[in-house]
């Protein structure tokens, strides 16, 4: 996957996970840090199951715990889905 597909994957489990906050989806970028958006770890939870659901993947807690922004984000899903190929 892309950085841009990536990050279009990100913007819809955001809209999934933060549906009150969907107007801000179209301002997020690689540099966004999540919490610049109100993502709690609740919603970045919630966005990561959602990914993993649409990707077939498992991310481990330990690497969710060091998720704070989409750019941090995009190399977690990068290394997991690189895994499968």
């Amino acid at each position: 996957m892309t950085n841009d597909e990536i990050l279009d994957l990100l913007k819809e489990a955001f809209q999934v996970a933060a549906p009150e906050q969907a107007a801000a989806v179209d301002s997020l970028t690689m540099e966004s840090m999540l919490g610049e958006f109100g993502v709690s770890s609740i919603i970045a939870l919630e966005m990561a199951g959602y990914i993993e659901e649409k990707l077939e993947i498992q991310f481990p807690d330990d690497e969710l715990d060091q998720i704070s922004s989409i750019k941090s984000f995009v190399k977690l899903i990068q290394k997991h889905t690189k895994a499968l190929v």
